[in-house]
């Protein structure tokens, strides 16, 4: 990991969140200091940018369960649109205010770059993407 860190003029510690978050998407593994992409990692980095969000949507929602929540709770949703309040609350159940909303607001980014809903920030609002299920 550091010369990959070196290599992106990164910061050991900076690359840690990137290296957690494709593990926990299955897009890499780790052994030691050493991180190897996995196949769907390769495939993923291999992509058009179209194809790479259709693949990170999936694994963001077979592998983040935040990321899956919201999508099975906006699909149920009479108009497929909830308020990101329903999820802080859930949320700080086990958490703290601000690791609540650090959570949500990775999980909206995430859902966001592939294209599984919109999230409106001033009116704190998250609607299903319509092409949603059928891409899952």
């Amino acid at each position: 990991m550091a010369e990959l860190a070196g290599e992106l003029s990164f910061e050991v510690d900076d690359l840690l969140p990137l290296v957690d978050a494709a593990v926990l998407l299955d897009l890499a593994r780790t052994e030691g200091p050493r991180i190897a992409l996995t196949g769907a990692g390769r495939e993923f980095a291999d992509a058009d940018i179209l194809t790479s969000k259709q693949l990170f949507a999936r694994h963001a929602v077979a592998h983040a369960p935040l990321v899956r929540a919201i999508v099975q709770a906006l699909t149920t949703a009479a108009d497929h649109v909830l308020r990101e309040g329903l999820f802080l609350d859930l949320l700080r159940r086990g958490f703290s205010d601000e690791e609540a909303r650090r959570q949500l607001d990775t999980a909206i980014d995430w859902g966001r770059y592939g294209e599984l809903f919109e999230y409106d920030k001033a009116e704190g609002r998250l609607e299903l993407e319509p092409d949603t299920v059928a891409a899952l």
